[in-house]
């Protein structure tokens, strides 16, 4: 493509898609959403008409070997990442993968091996929202050591996300979710943005309600946890505490929330919200003032749509997290499933 415009097309538009990526996408100047294949032909002509789409086709082959498209958007479920993102970069085409990164660690490598392959291109994955806002701040606390040296950190995910016995979605099926697991993989990215990556773990995995009834009443042998728990060290010494769960009936007990303690305070943060409190010792919480300066707003479709740019211009480009981000945060999953299935502490730099 030789113009200015940049012609987008999209393999699978879901929820996050439809409310997040493509409205954000919409207002950008010289961005073209040219074509869209979807699980099915009725729900990809319904983004279609939505986005003013121009074309939809049946299957995301012919999409991807397309010679008129610059970028490829791909918001399917974990099951087709990898396959869509070695075939869009083969074929010439920017990536942009929805989170989770792949199904599994292996996946996750082809995916970084085919970017490798095509460094001129643009390959990135979807960043976790949760760990945007307060990224900056979060950097000048480690880097400055305002706390001291970090001593724990325990990080609490406790939903209801797997209560409903009658109920089975995509992201209880192996075959369509993988190796991720509730808010795990999540997570995994969020700490290792902002504390760097675990040097060994050990973790416990169960589920507790093993057998669900599908929409039509079939019984579902349920194959992903819906209990982890992860205790672990990192490569900077702090050590850390996981506790996962989906299984939680109260609302008043369903919490995401993670704690800092260092040797001269105490953060805590409640995920997915602007509540940040610090202590100093023996003192109580209070709310953290955060200077704009160290906040940063929701700029990945413009993010990944300048790098795109900067790369169609010879010009240096980043982008977070890329591939190589993303197969850290899948090794941190495998570490889990590997540790729990094998009843041991596990070394990352094993897998």
């Amino acid at each position: 493509m030789n113009d200015k415009r940049l012609r987008i097309g999209l393999v699978g538009a879901g929820n996050i898609f439809r409310t997040r990526h493509l409205p954000a996408l919409a207002r950008l100047p010289g961005i073209e959403l040219a074509a869209v294949a979807n699980r099915t032909r009725a729900s990809a002509e319904s983004v279609a008409r939505e986005f003013g789409i121009s074309e939809v086709l049946e299957h995301w082959e012919p999409l991807v070997a397309r010679t008129d498209l610059d970028a490829i958007w791909i918001g399917t479920w974990p099951y087709l990442h990898s396959i869509v993102s070695v075939a869009a970069l083969e074929a010439g085409k920017h990536v942009f993968c929805q989170a989770r990164m792949a199904m599994d660690l292996a996946d996750a490598r082809r995916m970084l091996d085919a970017a490798r392959r095509r460094p001129e291109l643009v390959s990135m994955v979807c960043p976790a929202p949760c760990r945007l806002l307060y990224e900056p701040w979060f950097a000048d606390l480690v880097s400055n050591e305002r706390l001291g040296p970090i001593r724990l950190i325990e990080l609490v995910s406790r939903s209801g996300a797997n209560l409903d016995s009658h109920r089975v979605t995509w992201r209880e099926r192996v075959e369509l979710s993988g190796s991720n697991v509730l808010m795990l993989g999540i997570y995994a990215e969020t700490l290792n943005a902002w504390f760097g990556p675990y040097r060994n773990l050990i973790a416990r995995a169960a589920t507790p309600l093993r057998v669900k009834r599908d929409d039509s009443g079939a019984e579902v042998e349920i194959g992903i946890p819906q209990v982890v728990v992860v205790s672990g060290e990192l490569e900077r010494g702090t050590q850390v505490v996981e506790y996962h769960t989906g299984l939680v009936a109260d609302a008043a007990s369903r919490q995401e929330s993670l704690a800092v303690w260092g040797a001269r305070g105490t953060v805590r943060h409640i995920l997915w919200s602007d509540v940040l409190e610090a202590a100093e010792p023996e003192g109580d919480f209070r709310p953290v003032a955060v200077p704009d300066a160290l906040r940063k707003s929701w700029t990945v479709e413009r993010d990944f749509i300048d790098a795109v740019r900067a790369a169609r211009a010879g010009r240096p480009w980043t982008v977070t997290p890329d591939f190589a981000e993303g197969v850290a945060y899948m090794r941190k999953i495998e570490a889990v499933h590997a540790s729990a299935s094998r009843g041991r502490v596990v070394r990352l730099n094993e897998l």
